[in-house]
């Protein structure tokens, strides 16, 4: 999906990437689901950690959310698909393969990190910048590791 970053505040963007992130947990769970017992459970295992890194930035952006928010209600509803960090499910085919599912999550990752890399252009206090750049950089080490694991099962 694509943003207007100019129409939000400095608290959508957080909003946004909150949901970004939890929308790439489930995605990596469901993927990890899918994957047992069509694949080995060194994939399974790999999507699990994918899964638990997505958490772990969704409780980073919380907690920057609430210091500089309090609790501000968001604008935007958590129960749209923003596709994001998720894949367009248009894409997602009954008949996939491993390698399949783990180029289009290595695509969400991309889209991912372009959605932190236009973000910052939009942000002006220091820790939401500090945040947005570690995210953009951890979106980088998510590509590599996808890589890595499409190139172990190639």
């Amino acid at each position: 999906m694509d943003f207007d970053f100019s129409m939000l505040q400095p608290m959508d963007i957080l909003d946004l990437a909150i949901y970004v992130e939890e929308e790439a947990e489930a995605h990596y769970e469901q993927l990890a689901s899918w994957a047992e017992g069509k694949s080995d459970a060194q994939v399974v295992d790999f999507l699990h950690k994918m899964a638990e890194r997505e958490a772990l930035h969704r409780n980073q952006i919380e907690e920057l959310r609430r210091r500089l928010f309090d609790d501000t209600p968001p604008k935007f509803s958590e129960n749209i698909a923003w596709e994001v960090e998720s894949p367009d499910y248009d894409k997602v085919r009954d008949d996939m393969n491993i390698l399949q599912a783990l180029k289009l999550a290595h695509q969400s990752e991309v889209n991912a990190h372009d959605y932190y890399e236009k973000a910052q252009e939009f942000l002006s206090d220091d820790e939401s910048l500090k945040l947005v750049e570690g995210l953009r950089l951890s979106e980088l080490e998510h590509q590599r590791l996808l890589e890595k694991e499409i190139a172990r099962l190639s």
